[in-house]
């Protein structure tokens, strides 16, 4: 047999338009009005779309004495007035404090945040406008069909805002999550029908994938991941029974969530049969080295707020043989081979 799988990695990079909503209302309590940049979950999984979901996130507030309206770039003072506060949904679109929060009475506020609530240790810059998130840890996978999020599932797609532009001193401002993770899709089928139910795949996993890292975010600059640490294998799928793999049906492994890096080893293990019909299968592993990156990079990382699809397709080459026939040896004995 020749070469069995065909790696073909498209990458897609979200690109969803930028969104902000401000919502004004009587109230001098202090409320958020949230939109997801692009790329749905309940606390594990992947945010898709533009809307915000049923999550709390944290938030930090910063004072200037100057009136609402100023930009960023004006504040001659800035100081703390809340600290990784967590905000819970409230009405429709506007999220507030678990505890109330209110506006000061004279000068305004700027905003700064996270999502979900609760991970890793955050600190914001004032000179330098960056937010750091430093200590994250991305938490396990557990295979899902991209319908369900099973038991075990507990990643979680880490987000950020940058800090608003311009102060406010009411109602609930609007602000744009962003992704900060990279979010992996694999479709695994076969190129022919030809080929259904000849492999049977039995495992997927990653190779040394680093799982904990410090997120910096830069106001109108440079957004980064640094000491990056936890290298290990990324187990994708684990099935002794396995999953055959057909044609025009995809075995789709969705919702993997890593820290943006250098793209990781793909590893599939699999059973491989003589024929659809065959009782005999033997075993075979396939390894290759993924690409990720940017139109802008030589695609050898994973970046942030991207959506990476790869398909891989089995094909087989049919086994023929070309026979011939070595000629008989003519052998001539002078001695009469016949003895009476």
């Amino acid at each position: 047999m020749k070469k069995l799988l065909i790696l073909a990695a498209s990458i897609a990079a979200m690109t969803a338009c930028t969104k902000s909503t401000a919502v004004y209302e009587d109230s001098t309590e202090i409320g958020i009005s949230p939109v997801n940049y692009s790329a749905t979950k309940t606390i594990f999984g992947p945010i898709d779309g533009t809307d915000y979901p049923d999550e709390t996130f944290g938030v930090f507030a910063y004072h200037t004495p100057q009136d609402a309206g100023t930009a960023i770039g004006d504040a001659t003072t800035l100081d703390m007035y809340l600290e990784n506060v967590e905000f819970e949904k409230k009405e429709t679109t506007t999220w507030g404090g678990k505890e109330a929060y209110y506006w000061p009475k004279t000068g305004s506020l700027y905003f700064v945040g996270y999502s979900p609530y609760g991970y890793g240790t955050k600190s914001f810059d004032t000179s330098e406008k960056i937010f750091t998130i430093s200590n994250f840890t991305q938490e396990d996978y557990a295979y899902t069909d991209g319908n369900t999020i099973p038991s075990g599932y507990e990643m979680v797609d880490l987000m950020w805002f940058d800090i608003t532009k311009a102060s406010a001193n009411s109602g609930a401002p609007g602000v744009t999550f962003i992704h900060a993770l990279s979010y992996l899709t694999f479709e695994l089928a076969a190129s022919s029908d030809d080929y259904s139910n000849l492999f049977t795949v039995t495992d997927v996993y990653l190779e040394n994938v680093n799982n904990t890292g410090t997120f910096t975010a830069q106001l109108n600059g440079d957004r980064r991941w640094t000491g990056l640490s936890g290298a290990a294998r990324l187990n994708l799928y684990n099935n002794a029974t396995g999953t055959a793999i057909l044609y025009g049906k995809g075995f789709t492994i969705d919702d993997v969530l890593v820290i943006p890096q250098e793209a990781a080893e793909l590893v599939i293990k699999y059973k491989q049969k003589a024929n659809a019909s065959s009782t005999h299968e033997i075993e075979q592993e396939y390894r290759v080295k993924l690409t990720g990156g940017d139109k802008n990079d030589s695609h050898s990382n994973w970046y942030y707020a991207r959506h990476y699809f790869y398909k891989i397709t089995f094909s087989a080459n049919e086994i023929r043989l070309t026979p011939s026939i070595e000629e008989w040896v003519n052998v001539n004995n002078s001695d009469d081979p016949i003895k009476n």
